[in-house]
């Protein structure tokens, strides 16, 4: 005697193939400013943010991240901590003082190579939502990323 399984529409609709495919499809991208005045830093960050489906900008200073951000919208700042002509600090604190006038927030994480706890806080203090500190590991950048993300 043959047994024969039913299997209601709705549960058959929730059982999915999960491949690499498609559980890169179901991650959420994010349109990224990159603040990186290092070339070779710049090439990392944009290849490791890119193969992940996020489209990104690059700023090479904080004064570009101010007139980028005058025109364009982004999910979230990658900001390093130091940089030519205005440093991650001072841009941070650029970008939250506007942020007071219009009540918009962008999440901005700092990528430093300051690597000691008061200077994690330091970043935090100054408006930062994240911090990583250099040299990136993908995953730590994947992981703040969408922890930073989910909290929009």
């Amino acid at each position: 005697m043959a047994i024969q399984m039913v299997i209601e529409p709705d549960l058959e609709a929730k059982r999915q193939l999960v491949t690499r495919h498609s559980v890169r499809e179901a991650q959420k991208t994010y349109h990224i400013l990159l603040a990186e005045d290092n070339r070779v830093s710049q090439r990392l960050t944009v290849a490791l943010l890119q193969k992940k489906g996020h489209a990104v900008t690059v700023a090479e200073n904080g004064k570009q991240v101010l007139q980028i951000l005058a025109i364009e919208r982004f999910d979230l700042i990658l900001m390093d901590g130091q940089m030519p002509e205005m440093d991650g600090l001072e841009t941070t604190c650029r970008i939250r003082e506007q942020e007071k006038e219009t009540g918009a927030h962008i999440p901005i994480i700092a990528m430093t190579a300051h690597a000691l706890n008061s200077d994690r806080e330091r970043f935090l203090e100054a408006g930062m939502d994240g911090y990583l500190s250099k040299p990136i590991r993908p995953e730590e950048l994947f992981a703040t990323i969408e922890a930073v993300g989910r909290t929009r």
